[in-house]
């Protein structure tokens, strides 16, 4: 007898072969389930749906397990990659995840354990994440957590912390003896001055003073219990042709159309407040004195603090239709309780603009760009010439130098050594300590024949405007050359290189390595200036967090970077209105220009015969949420 066959099974097959059904989407690589991310020393806290969260799994994967593989991934940058990153770490995991996660987390709010499920994976999250992460000067302070009172501790301790910090900064601190600083006397003075308890807040505002007197761009002492401001302005301030101009964080207009210069806040020049904000600026190159200067203004409560001025919930505003307005006027302002946010600027996407010219937009220096660099420069193989903007980069890494430096060695020419320099020797340090820089000794092994030349060479006439002498490690060299991809080619065609005084850090060091090379015009401002290897330390008592330099770091030409920053070639100021949307962008216009009337950057053709740069729809969108 025949036995009747059921076919329960023939739906779930179908279901699972017809195309997009029951598969979960991955997230995609540029996404976040978080809205915001701090951090505790080295444990991340993070903001959901209003609600500040100590995270413990994602996905079921405990938090604990995804920084160590991130610290081990990517050395030193173990906060940046947890932030940005976060998709493709759990992907090298084998755990890729979905576009809408699970998360197991603790309410700071009350400590109490919480689940929440369908965590949209969001573009806009990680954006402003990495946006917070741009530059150190520019990152929001550690919030202490709602509920917590103020603490302080014993002056017993804090002499104790004041102790520790002078004897790391005397074993681990690359710069330590640069500028002559008499750490000894600087710390009496601070140790005379507490005469009680006192918060870790204010005890890390007084070694940031002293921390500051040694010029080092990385350097900072921070606390997790450090109170913000309750008010901010709400707009940003810049340098712009000749004076400051105030314009709205979204970036749509001035605070005043008729009226966009600012001269005074509360009847204070804005130099006398930047004044105020000065000793615990780093004591760096004058166009990054002034920018950070600019920027600590977003925190104007606490310099009236300083200044012995009472809050208010308003600013008095002197605006000036120019920096030499003869009948400025003043205007109230309501303060906000939003910390205005710089972002990234300009935003025009990379492509071809006018004029058939290659423009390279590198926001950040982050290896994840090196595909974006190669697929760009492939595209720009028949331009007439290269515009590279790092306006506003803050740093990162160095793959993106190596990768563009690969199309820019032509026939005949060696390899160059872009970086040289020492690291502090420590015990906190292994013989490797520079390797994350792509630094290496004369004597390495991995060096080919023509990269061995050039370091023989270049150590020949080496002379370092400063000798950092003992306890520090034998000399290490960044060299370029290509890269042997075989995307690679040369690029023949003239480039300019746009910067400011924003640029910091790895965007230093890709500036002074590309400064003086063939067919290679830097434009813009001298940026801001610093090279570290930064490395970090915890006070035992107050947990203060301190940050500064293990490598002592010189340009090709002997001097150190920071307190100088790389100088331009064409020294350009932004327009008024270059700030804005819709305002247009004279540094830009102008290396165009440039280009256009050099011999290789004609071809016989004109601006007309060339399609406009595309508009990234993904951009747009940033930009709409923001506002």
């Amino acid at each position: 007898m025949a036995v009747p066959i059921r076919c329960y099974w023939i739906l779930p097959i179908i279901l699972l072969l017809a195309p997009g059904m029951n598969q979960a989407q991955d997230a995609a690589s540029d996404s976040s389930p978080f809205e915001k991310l701090r951090w505790v020393d080295d444990a991340p806290e993070v903001f959901i749906q209003a609600e500040w969260y100590e995270p413990i799994r994602i996905e079921g994967v405990d938090v604990e397990k995804i920084l160590t593989f991130c610290q081990s991934q990517w050395p030193g940058l173990m906060k940046k990659r947890f932030g940005e990153d976060l998709p493709q770490a759990l992907k090298l995991m084998g755990h890729p995840l979905p576009d809408k996660v699970d998360l197991t987390l603790i309410r700071l709010s009350d400590g109490q354990p919480v689940e929440l499920t369908d965590i949209p994976m969001s573009r806009n999250n990680r954006r402003a994440i990495w946006e917070a992460n741009q530059q150190q000067s520019d990152r929001p302070p550690r919030f202490r957590p709602s509920g917590r009172p103020p603490v302080k501790i014993a002056r017993e301790k804090a002499l104790a912390d004041i102790s520790q910090f002078q004897q790391q900064l005397d074993n681990q601190f690359a710069y330590r003896h640069l500028r002559g600083i008499d750490l000894d006397a600087e710390l009496d003075t601070v140790r005379a001055n507490l005469k009680g308890a006192i918060t870790p807040a204010e005890l890390a505002s007084q070694l940031n003073v002293v921390l500051a007197k040694f010029g080092d761009g990385h350097a900072s002492v921070s606390s997790r219990f450090f109170e913000p401001p309750a008010l901010y302005p709400p707009f940003l301030l810049q340098d712009a042709e000749g004076g400051v101009i105030a314009f709205l964080p979204d970036r749509s207009k001035f605070v005043d159309n008729k009226h966009p210069f600012i001269l005074a806040i509360d009847g204070v020049s804005i130099d006398d407040w930047i004044e105020t904000a000065r000793p615990e600026i780093t004591r760096g190159s004058p166009q990054l004195v002034r920018s950070r200067g600019l920027r600590s203004l977003r925190s104007i409560e606490l310099l009236r603090t300083r200044r012995g001025m009472p809050s208010r919930d308003t600013l008095r505003c002197t605006l000036a239709a120019s920096p030499t307005d003869p009948q400025p006027v003043d205007v109230e302002v309501p303060m906000t309780r939003n910390r205005p946010i710089y972002g990234s600027w300009p935003r025009r996407p990379s492509g071809i603009i006018a004029g058939n010219i290659g423009y390279l937009r590198l926001a950040e220096m982050d290896e994840q760009k090196v595909p974006e660099i190669r697929a760009a420069m492939e595209t720009f193989r028949d331009t007439v010439g290269l515009i590279v903007d790092v306006r506003g980069n803050g740093g990162g890494t160095r793959q993106g130098l190596l990768t563009l430096a690969g199309y820019l060695l032509g026939p005949g020419e060696e390899p160059w050594v872009g970086n040289v320099a020492k690291y502090r020797l420590s015990n906190r340090f292994q013989p490797d300590h520079l390797e994350a820089r792509y630094m290496y000794r004369q004597d390495h092994s991995g060096w080919t024949a023509p990269q061995r030349d050039a370091i023989t060479a270049f150590a020949d006439s080496f002379e370092p405007e400063w000798n950092p002498g003992d306890g520090f490690s034998a000399w290490h060299y960044l060299v370029l050359d290509q890269t042997g991809e075989k995307e690679e080619y040369f690029y023949d065609r003239p480039v300019v290189v746009l910067s400011d005084a924003v640029c910091f850090s790895a965007t230093d060091i890709f500036l002074g390595a590309l400064a003086g090379r063939p067919r290679i015009t830097l434009m813009g401002q001298a940026s801001g200036g610093g090279s570290a290897r930064a490395q970090r330390f915890q006070l035992q008592q107050s947990g203060l967090e301190i940050r500064c330099a293990s490598m002592a770091s010189f340009r090709p030409d002997g001097r150190t970077y920071d307190g100088r920053g790389i100088e331009v070639d064409i020294e350009l100021v932004p327009g008024i209105r270059d700030v804005l949307r819709d305002g247009g962008d004279q540094v830009l216009d102008a290396a165009i220009d440039r280009i256009q009337s050099s011999p290789r950057g004609l071809h016989g053709k004109t601006q007309t015969d060339f399609p406009q740069a595309s508009v990234d729809p993904e951009l747009v969108k940033a930009e709409a949420d923001q506002r």
